[in-house]
């Protein structure tokens, strides 16, 4: 049992270290577009939508799993299947699944460490 709280720590912090290189990527990336490009006139639907869940959702879900791990989690991986519909293009690019791989660690960390309730007949 004590080897199991070991394994959720470290999963954890790996998690949380990651995301903030993550977050901290995306924050550039983004602070880059906004600034450093001319402004678009017409934005189509699928741009739009394609913002809500990379980076916003994604970014969304990985500052939530600080505090609500499952939730983050979950905010996280369902933003980047959102994008992985709209593009399916991006699904072996290995950068986007860097950045929210912290997202599944967060996951697996929160079913880890998840009380059992055992019942015993």
């Amino acid at each position: 049992m004590k080897n199991k709280k070991q394994i959720a720590n470290i999963i954890r912090w790996t998690a949380r270290i990651w995301s903030l290189l993550s977050l901290a990527f995306m924050l550039f990336m983004v602070g880059g577009h906004i600034f450093g490009s001319e402004p678009q006139s017409i934005i189509d639907m699928k741009d739009l939508l394609m913002l809500v869940f990379f980076p916003t959702g994604v970014l969304t879900g990985l500052f939530l799993a600080w505090k609500w791990e499952g939730t983050g989690g979950i905010a996280t991986i369902g933003s980047i299947i959102g994008l992985y519909v709209l593009r399916p293009d991006l699904i072996l690019d290995p950068l986007i699944a860097s950045l929210v791989a912290p997202g599944v660690l967060f996951l697996i960390y929160w079913l880890l460490s998840r009380k059992q309730t055992e019942t015993t007949f």
